[in-house]
């Protein structure tokens, strides 16, 4: 399991010129089946960083074309053509995954020593329970640092489709309509981490729809036993967030477009035992996973200042493994 500092955004920000679609469209496919058209024609094969600069290329021309160039495009493409699928035919995928979202997304808007030692209670939480009542040690299969912090700025949750698949362009998710707004495929749970999930132990899982706008919001509290069902419920077993929460449908249905479903938070700067919500004793698997945490959380106060998260341990001598941009050691 590794946590991925992703750096490489749009240089610059995403142009202004880059919009979402007004409205969610059900058939992503067939609303989008012109600008895949456009992108076949246009893709030349290059390598390295030249492959993301082409994409953005590629995005920004289509969202500003006259009309009726997209219109051309449009009066060619076959309307059965399928998504993006498969990097062997569609050369404008490489270097990406069809499995384009992470299972954890940290969005901070800055990164201090307070901040790290908040987050090493947090990756905590994402083990299986803190109890051994799973057959895996570690949830989540990679996190993702989206960087820089000055972008995460703001409603995280209306702009975390632009930062997730548009900043660096993923054509398995993002695809573009006719009028050369922005749409995705991928609309699944998101579980993001930000600056009062550190403060709260609140963290937001957001469903969104194909126009990349909320569809459900719901904070839950990760320092409690009951959260690894919950995630395992949402991202193993493929639930939609609302099905998930299906205990909750009385509150669901009184929400807003805009409210968000919340749980009670918790005061994080003080030491993990104290507020993590369990029925059982679980410090001899914190000490397990998480060599000297505690020792250093006594030390600070309730925050274990300068611990290292790459002490953490995520499976049976593996630790916590910190990669820059999806390189690992062997790829640099």
């Amino acid at each position: 399991m590794s946590l991925i500092k992703w750096h490489d955004q749009w240089p610059g920000g995403i142009p202004s010129s880059i919009r979402q679609h007004e409205k969610p469209v059900q058939d992503v496919a067939f609303a989008t089946r012109a600008w895949r058209c456009f992108v076949r024609e246009q893709w030349v094969n290059v390598d390295g960083t030249a492959v993301d600069q082409q994409r953005r290329v590629l995005v920004e021309r289509w969202a500003t074309a006259e009309q009726e160039f997209r219109d051309s495009y449009e009066s060619q493409a076959p309307d059965d053509d399928p998504c993006f699928e498969d990097p062997e035919k569609d050369a404008c995928l490489v270097g990406r995954s069809k499995d384009c979202s992470s299972d954890v997304y940290i969005c901070l808007t800055e990164w201090t020593p307070e901040k790290q030692a908040l987050l090493a209670k947090i990756i905590l939480t994402l083990f299986n329970g803190l109890d051994g009542s799973f057959k895996f040690d570690f949830l989540a299969t990679n996190i993702s640092m989206m960087l820089p912090f000055e972008d995460n700025q703001g409603d995280i949750v209306d702009k975390f489709k632009f930062l997730q698949s548009v900043a660096r362009p993923n054509f398995f998710d993002i695809h573009m309509a006719l009028d050369g707004t922005v749409l995705f495929t991928d609309t699944a749970p998101k579980l993001v981490i930000d600056d009062r999930t550190l403060e709260t132990g609140l963290a937001l899982w957001v469903q969104f729809e194909s126009n990349g706008m909320r569809e459900l919001v719901y904070r839950p509290q990760m320092l409690m036993e009951e959260f690894p069902y919950f995630y395992l419920d949402i991202h193993y077993n493929s639930e939609p967030l609302d099905n998930a929460l299906i205990y909750m449908e009385d509150s669901i249905e009184e929400m807003g477009p805009e409210s968000i479903l919340e749980d009670e938070p918790v005061a994080m700067r003080r030491p993990f035992m104290e507020i993590y919500l369990s029925s059982k004793d679980i410090s001899d698997y914190v000490d397990l996973y998480a060599p000297g945490f505690r020792e250093a959380e006594n030390s600070g106060g309730g925050l274990a200042i300068g611990y290292d998260l790459e002490r953490i341990l995520v499976g049976k001598g593996r630790s916590l493994m910190i990669v820059e941009d999806g390189l690992y050691p062997q790829q640099k």
